[in-house]
């Protein structure tokens, strides 16, 4: 039973699409703050829209980054498990 979970936490994920969205909220947050000036004085509540935008991405590649770190402990233990 062990063994089995470890082989299916150990094979390898494709996340493209989580990176490229990330990599699409991160450009889309910069140039929201840039541009937030222009707004007058819905520039500050925009501007915190955009800092939300940047702590979604980040928490996405976070979660992506513990995805990866367990997959390669799961790998390490099913080689030493053999």
């Amino acid at each position: 039973m062990t063994e089995k979970f470890l082989a299916w936490l150990a094979v390898h994920g494709r996340h493209t699409t989580i990176h490229v969205a990330v990599v699409a909220l991160l450009g889309t947050a910069a140039f929201i703050i840039l541009t937030a000036s222009d707004l007058g004085p819905m520039g500050p509540l925009v501007i915190a829209l955009a800092f939300y935008m940047v702590v979604a991405a980040v928490t996405a590649e976070v979660a992506l980054g513990i995805t990866v770190v367990g997959r390669s402990l799961a790998r390490r233990a099913l080689r030493r498990a053999k």
